[in-house]
């Protein structure tokens, strides 16, 4: 600062005003003061003072290396007669930080110290003296939460009369007696979420925040039903419901983005319901609560086997011909399928898209050793739902072609399978499909569908030896082709096949290096990938081992014999790429 004095004159206001500058913002960030709530004073046992935590200020411009946000001043100071341990700590509803400066000037700092998100700081043989102590909040954005600063000589204290909870002795904000059967269901109640109380006191399962009253007791006289309890706001909204025997059920997305309690076998008695929000405590929002017999939002969800199949049924045994058989189905309808199945056993995917309470097929199946195939074709996004002789799920949604959906059961059972064909984006609309079933491979041409191994390969069959020269034999491709590797038939044990390629192989190489090292790579501009089928059938796949995002495989002992080498692009058009084959290490990021 002293140099901006001796600038000439013409400088002068300009050099005023820098220094007035800097020095406003050295004192704003001096970290020294007058503490916001004053001090204490502990010689044996412990003392507290309620106070705000947090500020505007990273905690690490005072000591580095501490998260968290604290105001400029001290929040207090603790004057210590010394002599025994000191334990410095606080309790708050948030997650505090403290950072303490002894009388040494020594600058100390914790996150969780005290445990449960608390901090906590201990002096052994503390010194005597002031400890200037700053409370801050770990995380920006959560305001000045009240809390509690204890000192102590005998350990942590968390405690914190600030902190609201749910309170199931206070008087719910509205009342509500229903019994099994009752009319007008669903039963539909406005009330406020969210609020200042945190739901994770209620159980592990529990979040976010809602009022310390329950917003509905509901007096319930169960008989053979089940109960569903829903809230839908614009915000996302969680519940929480206390059974008559003291059973915490909580949920956040059951009905899509909206939560949903299902209580199958409900006991009489009273039911408090607590409805939340996720995200900022304090936070409210209007929804709407729904209880009903029938299904979340008094929508009967459930999938019904039993029904007629819309679109007919067929018995079929291994090696039926035609193959595959075609079936002009509808694909959607009204239940999200993820919801139907949620309480059932999936065994294979993700139950996605909208379908139809009947199946749209059913099939008889009676099985061999052959693989069994279903899958759909459609203009739109569809989905596959079947349900097997076994009673569980198995689900698609894009391992098609396109945005086709194809299942591939080994070892099928056999039995009947109930088939549904969704669509992704449902909204109970349904659109045109057709629905394949095959032993050969997935989609309207399944032959086609799969790679041949037996075809020519594209870009020829080439022989090569141990201490072959070049090195790297390079062979100019097309990378890339219309089949998915998800349903071509490409599958390895030790890698993911992904990608698209022809049906028959890019190239074919016989390979006599007796067991020696063998690298085989590709070289292009696009997001290529490589599958190969060694001497022994197996699959070895890759995607972006190699530089960039090309591929790469190497056999440290690579078999004689054929090699049938596809090289494909990840996604898109196929493109120009150059196979590379060498017996030095492939090269890669």
């Amino acid at each position: 600062m002293t140099a901006s004095l001796k600038y000439a004159a013409s400088a002068a206001v300009l050099g005023l005003a820098l220094n007035l500058g800097l020095g406003a913002t050295a004192a704003a960030q001096s970290f020294s003061g007058d503490p916001a709530y004053g001090g204490l004073s502990l010689r044996d046992g412990s003392v507290q003072a309620a106070v705000r935590a947090g500020g505007a200020w990273s905690a690490d411009l005072l000591s580095q290396g501490c998260y968290g946000y604290i105001t400029e001043a001290p929040t207090l100071t603790v004057e210590y007669a010394g002599g025994e341990d000191l334990y410095l700590s606080a309790g708050a509803d948030e997650d505090t930080m403290m950072v303490v400066r002894a009388p040494n000037g020594d600058l100390h700092c914790d996150d969780d110290g005290a445990g449960d998100l608390n901090p906590g700081l201990v002096f052994a043989k503390a010194e005597r003296g002031v400890y200037e102590l700053w409370l801050g909040t770990y995380s920006a954005g959560v305001g000045t939460p009240a809390a509690q600063i204890h000192a102590s000589t005998s350990g942590f204290d968390t405690t914190n009369p600030f902190s609201v909870s749910p309170n199931a002795s206070l008087r719910a904000d509205q009342a509500l007696r229903l019994r099994s059967g009752f009319r007008d269901d669903p039963r539909l109640i406005d009330v406020v979420a969210g609020g200042e109380a945190r739901l994770e006191e209620l159980g592990d399962m529990c979040y976010g925040y809602s009022g310390e009253a329950a917003d509905v007791a509901l007096t319930y006289r169960a008989g053979s039903l089940p109960l569903y309890i829903a809230m839908e706001s614009e915000r996302d909204g969680v519940l929480a419901v206390r059974t008559p025997s003291g059973e915490m059920l909580c949920n956040d997305d059951a009905v899509g983005l909206n939560p949903g309690v299902h209580v199958e076998n409900p006991e009489r008695g009273e039911y408090l319901i607590w409805t939340g929000l996720l995200g900022d405590r304090g936070a409210t929002a209007d929804g709407v609560l729904s209880i009903s017999e029938i299904g979340f939002q008094g929508v009967d969800r459930r999938l019904d086997l039993t029904e007629p199949a819309l679109f007919g049924s067929r018995s079929l045994r291994a090696g039926f011909v035609p193959d595959p058989m075609a079936v002009e189905v509808r694909a959607g309808g009204p239940i999200e399928a993820n919801m139907a199945v949620q309480d059932s056993v999936v065994s294979v995917g993700y139950c996605a898209g909208d379908v139809t309470r009947a199946p749209s097929f059913e099939l008889e199946f009676e099985a061999g050793e052959a693989p069994l195939f279903i899958s759909a074709v459609s203009d739109d996004d569809t989905t596959l739902v079947v349900n097997g002789p076994d009673g569980a799920w198995m689900c698609d949604d894009d391992s098609g072609a396109g945005l086709n959906p194809v299942l591939e059961i080994n070892n099928p059972q056999s039995g009947v399978y109930d088939i549904y064909v969704g669509r992704f984006y449902g909204d109970s609309e349904t659109s045109p499909a057709t629905l394949y079933v095959s032993e050969i491979g997935g989609g309207a041409d399944p032959i086609n569908s799969r790679v041949d191994l037996s075809l020519p390969a594209m870009y020829g069959d080439h022989d090569l030896e141990a201490g072959f020269v070049p090195d790297p034999y390079r062979i100019s491709v097309q990378a890339g082709g219309p089949l998915e590797a998800s349903s071509s038939g490409m599958s390895s044990d030790s890698e993911w096949c992904s990608g698209s390629y022809t049906a028959a192989p890019t190239a074919e190489l016989t390979w006599g290096g007796e067991t020696g090292p063998l690298s085989i790579y590709v070289e292009g501009d696009r997001d290529t990938t490589l599958a190969i089928n060694l001497p022994d059938g197996s699959w070895r796949c890759d995607d972006d081992s190699g530089p960039g995002l090309n591929p790469a495989l190497q056999f440290d002992r690579a078999l004689s014999g054929v090699y049938d080498i596809y090289v494909g692009v990840f996604s898109g058009e196929p493109a120009s790429a150059q196979l590379m084959i060498s017996e030095f290490d492939a090269p890669s990021d």
